[in-house]
């Protein structure tokens, strides 16, 4: 497997390191790895965002994946799927198809997947549901 491509054109690939801070619009096409601070947007249709642990970014994300090792502050929008990590702090809102959250993650926010939106509180019932009242008045 090579590391670029043969046909003489950029990787795609980009990176953040640490103790580099960013502020604005941040555009990519195929990855992009975040060691410092990034605050703004960031974008990309179909790319991966990868924030490091240490990596800290206060911005909206709207990519392809994002993998969150560090810390986002901003909500987070997936068309493929979000991986958040034990080392990872979210505070936003996240939207994707696939969500994969392991133990000890920190999240702070609302979580809307799938292509179908989820119906408003106020239309939930639980008349009628036997199961439920028997657990309410259990407690």
């Amino acid at each position: 497997m090579k590391a670029f491509k043969s046909n003489g054109e950029e990787s795609g690939q980009g990176r953040i390191s640490r103790g580099v801070e960013v502020s604005g619009d941040v555009h990519f096409a195929d990855d992009l790895q975040v060691g410092g601070k990034l605050s703004g947007r960031v974008i990309s249709e179909t790319g991966a965002l990868m924030i490091e642990q240490g990596g800290d970014v206060q911005a909206d994300v709207e990519v392809g994946v994002c993998v969150i090792r560090g810390a986002v502050r901003g909500n987070v929008t997936a068309s493929a799927r979000v991986e958040i990590y034990k080392t990872a702090t979210v505070q936003g809102d996240i939207s994707t198809p696939v969500l994969l959250v392991e133990e000890g993650a920190l999240l702070s926010g609302s979580i809307t997947m799938g292509k179908e939106t989820a119906r408003p509180p106020e239309e939930i019932s639980f008349e009628g549901n036997d199961d439920l009242r028997k657990s309410k008045s259990a407690s």
